[in-house]
């Protein structure tokens, strides 16, 4: 058995109330050997004081109060965890999320024999309150392991996202090889960061023997874009990310790119359509698509309007 040290990283802020849950599964899990560093974003309710008195029960938890010379944000928190980490696996977990008492036992045994630059995944189960019941979506096509990362970019397109940031358990080797979550991006920062851990990796392994619990809000990403900063923070993540993927592969061909770049178009457009104004280049096929369906629907429209007017008579 792979006795690895597991680094588990924590952001949290005025999370007083939940924190017990994430923490609970923490110290309740079957594989002995981890420490867990959480990082207090200068909280200004209970959450300080409440996790100096939790770190008392057990010696490897590792509290942090994050200092007046970093930036707030969880990507500022994380990047600290990672540097204060001794773990040779990193497990990311938000303050709000609970993980199964073998999450890092299956893992940890699924990559006892792999190279550092594979990846575990798990299942993941959504809910909102912690007496909601434990509910797989069994079918979801990315529930399987991978041989590459094109091919679970490829099958992503067609459905959704990436696994929520609990769900995996990385190599810090592949971290430090990838870099370090991208500070400077206040919307889509997790969508940029394990872009770049999947591109990096050379397969995905999928442990159907254990899970996680992943909080749901009530929005989403693209649901978010209460601010010009955020939605340009968005648009910067999906340049960086169509910039690596060339490195490997050809972005004109990728559905991936493609369908993400859409939905990223249509609501920039919806809510800060100067911003694809400013960037013509990068949203020129998106651009070109809608203008050939504004002519389509422009057409349709005088179409029905004849047959109308035909049959009227």
């Amino acid at each position: 058995m792979n006795h690895s040290l597991v680094s588990i990283i924590i952001p949290s802020f005025n999370r007083e109330g939940l924190l017990s849950e994430a923490l609970d599964s923490v110290l309740g899990q079957t594989y002995a050997n981890w420490e867990c560093i959480v990082i207090d974003d200068r909280s200004t309710d209970g959450t300080n004081t409440f996790l100096r008195e939790y770190s008392k029960k057990d010696g490897r938890f590792i509290i942090i109060s994050k200092p007046e010379e970093f930036r707030r944000g969880a990507s500022v928190s994380r990047n600290l965890g990672l540097q204060i980490a001794r773990g040779e696996y990193i497990q990311f977990l938000d303050s709000d999320d609970i993980l199964s008492d073998d999450k890092l036992e299956k893992q940890i045994y699924t990559l006892k024999n792999e190279d550092k630059k594979v990846i575990s995944v798990c299942i993941t189960s959504n809910f909102k309150e912690k007496k909601d019941a434990v509910i797989f979506d069994s079918d979801r096509k990315d529930f399987r392991d991978f041989n590459n990362p094109e091919e679970y970019f490829g099958v992503i397109s067609e459905f959704g996202g990436y696994y929520p940031p609990e769900s995996f358990l990385i190599s810090k080797e592949l971290i430090d090889f990838s870099g370090h979550w991208n500070e400077n991006l206040t919307l889509n920062d997790d969508g940029e960061f394990f872009f770049r851990i999947i591109h990096n990796s050379n397969k995905i392994l999928f442990n159907n023997d254990t899970f996680v619990r992943h909080r749901q809000n009530t929005g989403d990403n693209l649901s978010m874009l209460n601010s010009f900063q955020k939605a340009n923070s968005l648009l910067n993540s999906w340049k960086i990310i169509e910039i690596l993927y060339n490195t490997k592969y050809n972005a004109s061909n990728s559905k991936y790119l493609d369908k993400k770049k859409w939905a990223v178009y249509n609501e920039l457009k919806r809510t800060y359509p100067i911003l694809i104004k400013e960037n013509k280049l990068f949203f020129f096929n998106q651009k070109k698509r809608d203008n050939f369906l504004f002519k389509l629907d422009k057409l349709k429209k005088r179409v029905n309007l004849r047959l109308k007017n035909i049959f009227k008579y």
